[in-house]
């Protein structure tokens, strides 16, 4: 190893190099020569905004965040501590400038000590757009995603403010016709209140650059009336209803259709007109009656206010019944009696509405012979039978069965 050091005179280089640093170091820290940095991306810091705003109602729509490039030149110590941030650059913006436009301005760039030099900047000027300030009400809609479902109807909506007051450049206030809120209606069928934000949108209904706009309010209360639509049958009641039987009615309209609060309208099943007396009342009696819609609810548009009422009472009429279940009701046996039922079936004649003897099974109708076996001799006898018909209809006639009646000799 040390004859390669030898050979290749590694140490003379060494020492060689360490010499010149050693002169260098000294040469900078004496000498301090002079030179010359780049620093690039300077924000610009616009002074006189207030005033400007003050004295002519104007604004920086644009150029407000303007940087630039500059170049520095100074000692060599004095630029090793040097940063961007330490260099300020200002553009005047009340000097020049009263009116809406767009502006070139100059600007100046302070360095932090003395003994630096700004020896050049990129650009030479900074843009800025410069407008009126302008405060304006924007009528408020609201647009609906869908439209209501089948059977609901959608009311006008409420809104916490008819308008919304922005401000901003004049050339944008000026464009802006409408502050419109989108509400999803998917599937509702519930009243809905909310806070919603809102766009703002030009005469041709598109969104607006809201940049430099300031809102008074962000948003604003929407109350989505949801009603829903029912059709329900109209009725009348007949009074007394012991005496309804046989007395029917039609009703013209029969139904109609109402509207309201989607929780009131399920709960409502028909609409009471009011009551017929059935004492008094006659075939092809017609009674007139209002159309009154329950608590909570009304009539939908369009829909008729009062109900012709029709009565009908059905004349009696007969109507003949096989029977073929025949109790006998022996009230006082003899032990020794035997009796038995001659008659297999009996026919019998009911009297009432035709719509009752309609409805009448023959199940429905009782027949019972009634006996006293101790009172009757021995051979055949006629006995009288009671028949009890459904109530509202009446037994025609008189019936009765044959019957034989045998005693047991041993007794």
């Amino acid at each position: 190893m040390r004859k390669w050091i030898v050979q290749h005179d590694v140490l003379t280089k060494l020492l060689s190099v360490v010499a010149a640093f050693i002169l260098w170091s000294y040469f900078m820290g004496s000498q301090n020569p002079s030179r010359t940095l780049e620093y690039k991306d300077i924000s610009v810091q616009l002074t006189g905004v207030d005033q400007l705003y003050n004295n002519y109602n104007l604004r920086i729509i644009e150029g407000a965040d303007s940087t630039v490039d500059v170049k520095v030149s100074g000692s060599t110590n004095r630029l090793a501590t040097l940063t961007a941030s330490q260099i300020k650059v200002q553009a005047d913006v009340s000097e020049s400038i009263t009116a809406p436009g767009t502006y070139q301005l100059p600007y100046t760039v302070i360095l932090p000590e003395s003994g630096m030099t700004c020896e050049s900047r990129t650009p030479d000027s900074i843009t800025v757009v410069v407008d009126e300030i302008e405060t304006k009400k924007i009528p408020v809609s609201v647009k609906l995603s869908k439209e209501a479902a089948k059977n609901y109807i959608f009311g006008d909506p409420q809104l916490s403010a008819k308008t919304v007051k922005v401000s901003g450049p004049a050339t944008v206030v000026d464009e802006i016709t409408t502050a419109v809120i989108d509400v999803d209606t998917d599937g509702l069928k519930q009243t809905l209140t909310d806070n919603f934000s809102y766009k703002l949108v030009n005469s041709k209904g598109a969104q607006v650059d809201t940049t430099n706009i300031s809102r008074e309010a962000s948003s604003v209360t929407v109350t989505l009336p949801v009603k829903e639509v029912k059709s329900v049958p109209l009725a009348v009641t007949i009074s007394p209803e012991e005496d309804a039987s046989g007395i029917s009615t039609t009703i013209s309209p029969k139904s109609v259709k109402i509207i309201g609060d989607p929780a009131t309208v399920d709960t409502i099943d028909s609409i009471a007109l009011g009551a017929i007396n059935a004492t008094t009342a006659e075939n092809g009696d017609t009674h007139e009656f209002d159309i009154e819609a329950p608590t909570g609810v009304s009539l939908y548009d369009g829909q008729p206010t009062s109900a012709t009422v029709t009565v009908s009472v059905d004349k009696d009429t007969t109507k003949a019944y096989t029977i073929t279940d025949i109790t006998l009701n022996d009230t006082d046996k003899d032990p020794a009696a035997v009796v038995t039922l001659n008659t297999q079936s009996l026919t019998v004649t009911l009297t009432g509405s035709q719509k009752q003897l309609d409805a009448i099974d023959v199940s429905d109708i009782q027949a019972v012979a009634e006996l006293s076996s101790k009172e009757l001799s021995d051979g055949e006898h006629t006995i009288g039978v009671t028949v009890s018909s459904p109530d509202g209809t009446t037994v025609s006639g008189n019936y009765s069965v044959k019957i034989t009646l045998t005693r047991n000799s041993s007794n």
